[in-house]
């Protein structure tokens, strides 16, 4: 078929009229018009390749290399190509219009958790400039999520997630938004901010559960791994900007006021999952699959029978126990050790959100698979010595920072190569329910290490509560390579359940 040959798209016309460079290293036989010397975009296919060299373009293949003009241009090397292949990772899944949307609505609701953290904590200690009092913010912090926990499992799977999660949003943005509202009336009280957290944690558990749920949906298979680490990624970038953002508003103006961009974010995050339109769920629970695993019997025998699951549930409880002790220990470790201020804390906090972010971007970019069971292992033993070098850093601020960094470096792998492998495990139909539990045990180790951070900070300061941190992270993980069935997990023998 004869198309006039304007009406042909530049892609195509370059498909047609270039050839394969033969071996004779002969220009006039490659067939190239005029006017490919001054575009401005030259596709080919592999492996032929065009690099920039100055304001022209040169041919390269892996026999050989023709220069169109200029100056011979800089040979592609292997680094660099593997550096392209990590990015198009990333890439490949941001295309996707739903898993996008997604993203962008959840990354910014997480930059507005953490600064919401972050001004709950030093308002309270402000306040009361008591331990125990933030040990209890933490506590209605995460302590309702075992409420929740069932309660998100069992709607999760029963009904349209986007949905859930829509309404997730709307709920918190309205707690957390009534805070501001108080603070402009001057009615603002101490327990409404117990009251706003507590809410927040009642609801905690349908984003740590319902993400987890959603992803595959919105994902190839052969992608899972990169989403769960763009999710990290999400994570670690409001863990970065939203703490130091945090600081600084609450520097300027206050921390009640400054949760006014939470609520905003809650609400965009909301914006986002309704212009997704209705995505592929778990299946209804009118179906065989649904009508025989209804209840969360059959999500705890999957749990506590899979050796795998198991132990990385007991593991990370452990973890995160040390992790609630931290998280009561770092502020107070700021202003009474350190001597300063709520930019310095939110600066700590930032730092360790910091590492996450370099550790996510360096194991998404990576092909999901090897030992992964043996690196959760090793990984977590790691950041049980980087919470040690943190209780042994004294009134060192570089090593402070330093330390806090490695411990996030450590964190953001745990939790990818952990997600990796129970969603290869969970079966689709329970992943709601089965997320939830899993998660809802595991995140019950804040409370509990908030609750015993407040009481041991006051009783042994707070560099021994930190040794007991970093012995609850380190050790654990240790004790993991002494399960086989972890040890030596990969996603390619496990297949999917």
């Amino acid at each position: 078929m004869n198309v006039p040959f304007k009406a042909v798209p530049f892609k195509a016309r370059m498909m047609q009229r270039v050839a394969y460079p033969p071996r004779g290293n002969a220009l006039a036989s490659l067939k190239l018009p005029r006017w490919i010397h001054h575009s401005r975009l030259c596709a080919l296919p592999s492996p032929v390749r065009f690099a920039r060299t100055s304001k022209r373009f040169a041919l390269r293949s892996p026999k050989e290399r023709v220069v169109i003009g200029g100056r011979k241009p800089r040979a592609i090397s292997r680094q660099d190509a593997r550096h392209s292949a990590a990015m198009s990772r990333y890439l490949d899944i941001l295309r996707l219009r739903p898993f996008r949307l997604f993203w962008l609505g959840f990354t910014f609701s997480i930059h507005g958790d953490q600064l919401t953290k972050v001004a709950f904590v030093w308002f309270v200690y402000e306040q009361t400039q008591s331990a125990e009092a933030v040990g209890l913010l933490m506590v209605c912090f995460t302590g309702p999520i075992i409420l929740g926990g069932f309660l998100a499992g069992w709607a999760l799977d029963r009904f349209d997630r986007r949905a859930i999660l829509i309404l997730d949003n709307l709920l918190r943005a309205a707690a957390i938004g009534a805070i501001p509202v108080l603070h402009l009336m001057d009615a603002l009280a101490l327990w409404h901010i117990y009251a706003a957290a507590a809410i927040y944690g009642l609801l905690l558990m349908i984003p740590l559960a319902g993400t987890p749920a959603l992803i595959p949906a919105l994902v190839p298979a052969d992608r899972i791994a990169t989403a769960n680490a763009l999710e990290m990624l999400g994570y670690t970038l409001g863990g970065v900007a939203g703490p130091a953002l945090g600081g600084a508003i609450i520097a300027a103006v206050g921390a009640p006021a400054a949760v006014a961009l939470d609520a905003a974010s809650y609400l965009f995050f909301a914006w986002c999952l309704w212009r997704m339109g209705k995505i592929a769920g778990a299946p209804p629970p009118a179906s065989p699959a649904a009508r025989r695993t209804g209840g969360f019997g059959a999500a705890a025998q999957l749990l506590f029978g899979h050796p795998v699951l198991g132990a990385t549930t007991l593991m990370y409880l452990a973890w995160n126990i040390g992790g609630g002790i931290i998280a009561v220990a770092l502020p107070i470790l700021a202003a009474e050790t350190l001597k300063g201020g709520p930019e310095l804390y939110g600066v700590l906090v930032a730092i360790e959100a910091a590492g996450q972010m370099a550790s996510t971007l360096i194991v998404g970019a990576l092909a999901a698979g090897g030992w992964l069971g043996r690196r959760i292992c090793l990984i977590q033993a790691t950041s049980g010595l980087a919470l040690l070098a943190l209780a042994l850093s004294g009134q060192h601020v570089a090593l402070v920072g330093l330390a806090q960094f490695a411990y996030g470096v450590c964190a953001a792998p745990m939790t990818i190569w952990a997600q990796t492998l129970r969603m290869a495990i969970v079966p689709a139909e329970m992943r709601g329910r089965a997320f939830a539990l899993m998660r809802m045990l595991m995140q019950s180790g804040r409370p509990i290490g908030g609750a015993l951070g407040g009481l041991l900070l006051s009783a042994i300061g707070p560099a021994a509560a930190m040794l007991l941190a970093a012995a609850l992270a380190g050790v654990p993980g240790v004790a993991g390579l002494s399960v086989p069935a972890l040890r030596k997990a990969e996603i390619r023998k496990i297949g999917r359940g």
